[in-house]
């Protein structure tokens, strides 16, 4: 798939805050899944922006505001290409050994019903990969998937228990269960770019991948029941949402905050593609 996207993230503060730090992931990466053709981050009011790595090799930008504010706008375009791939994740660089994914953290602990309920799916499948497939497609039977993001998704066990949840919620309970199995697990942010993800997901969507030998990483989405295909667009990742959060904020001064998130994706035809390049 070939598209622009326009990504904007517009926030309210209902008192005015003294200052704003601010931790952005918003810029993906390259691989063989898909090619940043142009990809640019900005923010209002303007601020210096500070690009790194972190430990995982997200791209991050990290950015403070000085006050009185009332109002941030977060701007993030470009322009990609993905391929369908079936969710293999190769061509990127890997800063972690794998037992770091098989690491439990508060968001992706397991009880022991979401590790019955993983076990009892996995009886009959001795395949690693089709081991994956299957717990996908038991998560995405088990769980409604519930579009809608609050501050923070609820943890793994929790979602569970309560047998629905939004994108990210049901990409940590996969990784809780894979990780339960002893299998690397990690979370991924992104956006999903086709018509289905635009109407149910809203502007961002997450999922989940698993190390699965002798392929590597490959990805798994309990939300749509599916793997990443070409209208997934990978952001980041980490052990959890927490350490792939599309942004993170600290406000001096508290004020409530109202967000709303809209993304555009206008796919690009073929002549039009190559007669811009």
């Amino acid at each position: 798939m070939r598209a622009s996207i326009q990504y904007h993230l517009q926030i309210s503060c209902a008192e005015p805050v003294r200052a704003v730090n601010q931790v952005l992931r918003l810029t993906p990466r390259g691989f063989d899944g898909q090619e940043i053709k142009d990809w640019r981050v900005d923010v209002l009011p303007d601020a210096r922006m500070r690009r790194s790595e972190d430990a995982f090799g997200n791209i991050v930008h990290s950015c403070c505001h000085d006050g009185p504010l009332e109002q941030l706008s977060i701007m993030a375009e470009g322009d990609i290409e993905t391929y369908d791939v079936a969710g293999v994740v190769r061509g990127l660089p890997e800063k972690m050994p794998l037992d770091v994914y098989l690491r439990d953290t508060a968001a992706t602990q397991a009880d022991k019903d979401l590790l019955a309920f993983a076990q009892d799916a996995l009886s009959g499948e001795k395949d690693p990969l089709g081991r994956m497939h299957v717990l996908n497609a038991a998560l995405n039977e088990a769980c409604a998937f519930a579009p809608g993001e609050g501050e923070s998704p609820r943890p793994a066990k929790e979602v569970f228990a309560s047998r629905t949840g939004s994108a990210r919620e049901l990409a940590q309970v996969f990784v809780a269960a894979a990780r339960g199995v002893d299998v690397p697990a990690r979370f991924i942010s992104g956006f999903f770019l086709g018509d289905e993800g635009v109407g149910r997901a809203g502007a961002h969507h997450a999922w989940a991948e698993v190390f699965v030998e002798p392929i590597g990483w490959v990805g798994f989405d309990p939300a749509l029941g599916c793997c990443p295909r070409d209208e997934y667009l990978r952001i980041a990742l980490g052990l959890d949402f927490a350490g792939a959060a599309p942004r993170r904020a600290a406000a001096f001064g508290y004020a409530r905050e109202d967000a709303a998130a809209v993304l555009k994706v206008d796919v690009c035809r073929q002549a039009s593609w190559h007669g811009q390049q």
